[in-house]
């Protein structure tokens, strides 16, 4: 009997636990536990490491990735950059090195070659978004991270977040699912992505453009992947999707995941740009762009569930039919 092909795999905790003790200077026996996690979803997969004397820490198994094209030198970026803000002193989960001092490792699934890394563990609670000191700090270390990443000269190619990534690409996924049947929707969606794409191209190429408005970005700050300690120390995990990219769309991807821009209590979403502001000013031109971003990014998530082989299936984004 042939063997058939498989979509998505979950790694043995003790299986993973046998590779990290076997790679990595740590106490044994290493143990390893999935975090629970919904099914349908296209996230990584993340399990809790405990060692011998009892220090904990996070191995995320990064999916087989077809989908946004990613080769090794996206996730080498990724482990990188956060090796960089943490050495430059950025409240981030930092990878942890091997014993041969590389900071990536991969194994091989039954779908094909995976990559993974260990993290250290973030401590506290998740953020909460009606407390205001917590809001300010998010916004504060954000744009600390944003400066601090002014002179990272990365070693590894990544995918820009550009017009391209952000809108055409998905656009292309959404037209494979969305047929005759919702052609008015696609019609709708392109025309908000067209005008969404000339605000932006006109915001960059005027003179007021500024120069570090673009650089690296976490892509997906929220307010699930940063926890607070009682003392409201942060710690920002999950850069799963970073890259080069425009910080007014970080800011719009921030407030966007958070809903803030339509919260009730303005003040916040102020609190937030407070912090913010507490640390790098943004020009009239960023801030014009946040709108058209966040325009951006609900195209981008709706093409991001356009998957031809995801667990989400095609009714995630559009109806079934009989």
């Amino acid at each position: 009997m042939n063997q058939i092909r498989i979509m998505r795999s979950f790694v043995a905790a003790d299986a993973l636990a046998d590779l990290i003790q076997a790679e990595y200077n740590l106490e044994g026996p290493v143990h390893c536990k999935l975090f629970s996690k919904m099914l349908r979803t296209q996230d990584n997969d993340h399990y809790k490491v405990t060692t011998g004397n009892g220090e904990k820490y996070v191995v995320r198994v990064y999916q087989f990735d077809n989908r946004l094209g990613r080769q090794e030198s996206d996730y080498l970026y990724e482990v990188d950059w956060l090796n960089y803000l943490h050495q430059a002193g950025l409240p981030v989960s930092y990878p942890i090195p091997r014993a041969d001092g590389r900071l990536l490792s991969s194994l091989n699934a039954p779908e094909g070659l995976r990559y993974y890394a260990l993290f250290s563990l973030a401590s506290g609670r998740p953020m909460s978004l009606k407390n205001e000191e917590h809001l300010f700090v998010l916004g504060r270390e954000m744009a600390r991270i944003h400066l601090a990443s002014n002179d990272y000269q990365g070693k590894f190619e990544r995918q820009p977040m550009n017009l391209e990534f952000l809108v055409d690409k998905p656009i292309e996924r959404i037209k494979q699912y969305w047929d005759e049947d919702r052609a008015n929707d696609l019609e709708i969606l392109m025309i908000s992505a067209e005008e969404a794409k000339e605000e932006i191209q006109a915001l960059i190429n005027n003179e007021q453009y500024t120069p570090d408005g673009w650089g690296p970005i976490g892509g997906d700050f929220h307010s699930s992947s940063v926890f607070f300690t009682k003392d409201n120390q942060p710690t920002f995990f999950n850069f799963d999707l970073c890259g080069m990219g425009w910080r007014a769309y970080d800011i719009a991807v921030f407030l966007f995941n958070t809903n803030l821009i339509h919260s009730k209590s303005p003040e916040l979403s102020e609190a937030f740009f407070a912090g913010y502001y507490s640390q790098r000013q943004l020009s009239d031109n960023e801030h014009a762009a946040i709108a058209p971003f966040l325009t951006i990014r609900r195209i981008w998530q709706t093409g991001l569930f356009s998957m031809n082989d995801g667990l989400v299936g095609h009714t995630f984004i559009a109806p079934a039919h009989n």
